[in-house]
């Protein structure tokens, strides 16, 4: 009954391809890296690994929050939120905002059908508190979508930065960086009946107070998607977040409000639609005068590949190699020239992206000379 149990909680299309969304997240990336560099920078799926780490976690608390309450959804809301979230699911994996995406999964599904989503409280059977309960929880998945979204960006944009190259207006190669995740947060809800026991699938149900119900799994996405073109990094992490709080914030004192009076759910939720999308609109804008303009003379470092020399000299994207051994480093080659000049031991005069000189310096593995773990603008084949 158990293992049956367990079969029917994740036998769903959209559960599958949310993970199938994740993992080629860090597939896409790759080979990415690859085809520019001609090696990962890192080879690690270290995107779908943190996919179910920062997810499930919150995925079992918030369900044990709906089970608690006895949050329900009818069948045909069920339904209808697999087929929404496969069409949002195709929207993020094109511009990748899954806070938007998950948003509009579940307002669809509430205006289509108003009585899917049903809270169940034994103390609270009047009309009017139901409805009350159904409108701050949907703030509240609003508001943790949200607030989750910023904490993932905060631990690992920096950690997932990958560099990217395109052609500038005047012809010159230019680098940009991306940072891509997502996390699944799987909310565990209770669907009564047995319409979900026929068809391809079979649902366990089991009886509870009297009814049968089913136990099934409501996959939700949260992540980001950090473009940074003419700003540092942690610049621009900082101004996204911000304007994602603030998203968050206002969902969640939305939450509240219409908890008080319900009357006001929609005019709120217009309120938090116009925040949502101005806040998108904010984290989309460029601002910045920093250019990762391939320079004429020295090299730029574009990435650090993980558990190298490079990766304990204080290097980030950005800075430009100017000297390396004592000897001055005009490009690639010479660069390469440099660092064999000494294949234990690696000294570098560095300009920063804000124009000051830092040294730093670092012994070089023994079996590994050639490898200092810098990436650089490649060389071009004519």
């Amino acid at each position: 009954m158990l293992l049956k149990l367990l079969i029917s909680l994740v036998a769903q299309p959209l559960l599958w391809c949310m993970i199938l969304a994740g993992y080629l997240v860090s597939r896409r990336r790759i080979k990415r890296e690859r085809r520019t560099f001609h090696i990962a920078i890192d080879s690690r799926l270290n995107e779908f690994k943190a996919f179910f780490i920062y997810g499930i976690p919150l995925g079992i608390v918030l369900s044990a929050v709906t089970i608690l309450l006895s949050l329900k959804l009818s069948a045909a809301g069920w339904v209808i939120y697999q087929v929404v979230g496969l069409l949002a699911l195709l929207l993020t994996a094109s511009f990748v905002w899954p806070t938007a995406a998950v948003l509009l999964t579940t307002v669809v599904t509430v205006v289509l059908l108003p009585n899917s989503w049903r809270l169940a409280v034994p103390a609270f059977t009047d009309h009017v508190t139901t409805n009350r309960l159904i409108a701050t929880s949907l703030f509240f998945l609003m508001a943790v979508s949200a607030l989750a979204s910023v904490i993932l960006r905060k631990r690992l944009a920096l950690r997932n930065l990958s560099p990217q190259i395109t052609e500038s207006n005047r012809g010159r190669r230019t680098g940009y960086f991306q940072a891509q995740q997502l996390a699944l947060v799987p909310l565990a809800f209770l669907v009564p009946g047995s319409k979900l026991t026929s068809g391809l699938f079979a649902w366990s149900t089991f009886q509870f107070s009297g009814e049968q119900y089913h136990l099934v799994i409501l996959p939700l996405l949260i992540g980001f998607l950090l473009t940074v073109r003419q700003q540092l990094p942690a610049v621009q992490i900082k101004q996204q977040n911000k304007w994602q709080l603030v998203t968050g914030v206002v969902s969640l004192v939305a939450a509240g409000i219409v908890y008080l009076q319900p009357q006001f759910f929609l005019p709120l939720l217009v309120i938090v639609a116009i925040v949502t999308f101005g806040s998108w609109l904010e984290m989309r804008r460029t601002h910045g005068i920093i250019h990762y303009t391939e320079p004429f003379s020295g090299v730029m470092v574009l990435g650090i590949q993980p558990e190298t020399p490079a990766a304990k000299m204080d290097l980030v994207a950005g800075d430009i190699i100017l000297e390396c051994n004592n000897q001055t480093v005009h490009d690639e080659d010479s660069f390469y020239a440099a660092r064999m000049t000494d294949p234990t031991y690696c000294h570098l005069r560095v300009k920063t992206v804000t124009g000051d000189i830092k040294i730093t310096e670092s012994a070089i593995f023994a079996d590994s000379p050639h490898n200092l773990g810098v990436m650089t603008f490649p060389e071009q084949t004519v």
